[in-house]
């Protein structure tokens, strides 16, 4: 396997333009940190810009992988981030099944979902940090192991309270599966492509709920209520026997003197098994590291998009999962199979439609102004795309909202949600790749930022239905979609003045040659 990635090493994306000389495998050439620390010339991308970040001349650097290679790892970390939100919610089209087994209201069942969101918003605090030291690739594989235990353990419980209490564990595993994913995608990309390679992690992420929906209101109906967490044990099971022998590990320093000292380069199986040879020199786990995520806040570019992506996806992405089998049982007499794919059709087909519009093109944009601004790109210009999103979120939302209200065929009230949601991806595409051209070093901590607002979702849950209760389906869905247009205003601010905002805060000092 080794021998393929010396082969095929001429053709990774992260090289961009030229070829290398053959590298002695035994030390490190005499060029290994040219372009790395600014040294000598640096390597182009495809379209004659420098580099960002620069790779090493060492074939083992993930940025230097082959393309084969890095896809094969980013489908992967992706199908993990899809299995957090599919094992939160293949259980929600079957929420009334679950409150008949347990002989409590639909909107108390809901708990055991919502308290999985909140572990599963809060355990990246402990699992990225862990990552940063002990590598990705033993991280990965632990979160899934958690969260394939604990699904077989929610399907034997027997008591409301059990349930609870082990889908809260569970949510520590998915929570972690769905945070490692961006720091591996950052260790592997440029900057030049890595808004399409963040758009295919986030379809994945967004898509999640969606598919969990559309197999779990069947598979509940037809096979039982357990079966909505045994099917997920299997599935994730599955990603890790793939895992076990193709996710090498991506964590790897750049820093000059780590490079310096590197003496071989490791082959695959090394990448696969060398433990202790895949670690970073002198790096160690220090009680700080479990805040450096609380820290980043302190950035106006991390704090802005935080609580925009927060709001985005609790009222677009999370607020449907939770409120459908309710709405569509109650107002159209729908069974769980049927407000599944009511749910997840619309939903999968805007994700897929905003996807296809906000990926590539968040890079051509870039590229674009790079030119115009002497080939010097800046990741404000990511931001542009935003204003579509903004657009279609809050119209997605009304139009669900009014259609409900004034009680129209039940089709109508979806495409609102198919539009939302195509706002909804082109805001996570644009946003993640904004973060990690921001400060890449730190792409971890706001990966675990970004999954908190994953988290802090669950808050919808209490207030949506009393809300409707009071004021009804369209002043619901309309002061919400207002909320987050006022959330965007500052998303704006960001693309005129960001870049002297960051610039007058300074960097994070911690992990600079990640």
């Amino acid at each position: 396997m080794s021998e393929k990635i010396q082969t095929i090493h001429d053709t990774s994306s992260a090289v961009g333009s030229g070829r290398h000389d053959p590298i002695d495998l035994e030390k490190p050439s005499s060029s290994s940190s040219d372009g790395a620390d600014g040294v000598g010339s640096p390597k182009l991308d495809p379209h004659g810009l420098p580099l960002q970040p620069q790779p090493s001349d060492f074939r083992d650097d993930p940025l230097n992988w082959p393309r084969w290679m890095k896809w094969m790892v980013l489908l992967q970390v992706s199908f993990m981030a899809l299995l957090g939100p599919f094992n939160a919610a293949v259980p929600n089209p079957s929420l009334a099944l679950l409150s008949k087994a347990f002989a409590r209201p639909v909107e108390v069942v809901t708990y055991s979902t919502t308290t999985a969101i909140i572990t599963g918003g809060l355990s990246p605090f402990v699992w990225v940090p862990l990552s940063n030291v002990l590598g990705r690739r033993p991280l990965c594989l632990a979160t899934q192991l958690v969260t394939i235990a604990t699904h077989i353990a929610t399907a034997r419980t027997t008591t409301f309270a059990q349930l609870v209490g082990v889908r809260a564990v569970n949510g520590i595993g998915f929570g972690g599966m769905m945070a490692l994913g961006t720091p591996v995608l950052n260790d592997m990309f440029c900057m030049h492509e890595r808004g399409a390679m963040t758009g295919v992690y986030t379809i994945f992420v967004t898509n999640g709920a969606h598919i969990a929906v559309l197999t779990g209101g069947f598979l509940g109906q037809y096979a039982g209520w357990r079966w909505d967490f045994y099917m997920p044990a299997i599935v994730t099971g599955v990603s890790f026997l793939v895992a076990l022998v193709c996710l090498p590990e991506t964590l790897f320093s750049r820093g000059p003197q780590v490079l310096q000292q590197r003496t071989r380069e490791r082959a695959y199986w090394a990448m696969l098994f060398d433990l202790r040879g895949n670690l970073i020199p002198q790096r160690r786990l220090r009680g700080e590291d479990f805040a450096t995520s609380l820290y980043m806040l302190r950035y106006p570019s991390v704090a802005l998009p935080f609580w925009f992506y927060t709001l985005s996806w609790t009222f677009i992405n999370i607020l449907p999962a939770i409120s459908m089998a309710k709405i569509y049982g109650a107002k159209y007499g729908f069974a769980s199979g049927t407000i599944g794919l009511c749910t997840g059709i619309p939903l999968i087909v805007g994700c897929v439609v905003g996807e296809i519009s906000g990926g590539k093109l968040s890079d051509v944009i870039v590229y674009r102004l790079a030119k115009k601004n002497g080939g010097r790109a800046t990741p404000e210009h990511r931001l542009y795309l935003t204003c579509i999103s903004a657009v279609l979120g809050p119209v997605g939302m009304i139009v669900f909202g009014a259609c409900l209200q004034h009680n129209y065929h039940y089709v109508v009230p979806l495409v609102g949600l198919a539009i939302g949601v195509c706002g909804l991806q082109i805001t996570s595409t644009c946003l993640y790749a904004y973060l990690s051209d921001c400060y890449r070093p730190q792409t971890p901590e706001s990966a675990v930022l970004m999954n908190l607002g994953r988290g802090l979702s669950f808050v919808v849950g209490f207030w949506w239905s009393p809300m409707v209760a009071k004021i009804g389906y369209a002043w619901t869905w309309s002061s919400q979609a207002l909320i987050l247009l006022v959330f965007w205003l500052p998303i704006l601010a960001l693309m005129i003045k960001g870049e002297g905002w960051r610039k007058r805060l300074g960097e994070p000092s911690f992990h600079q040659y990640s």
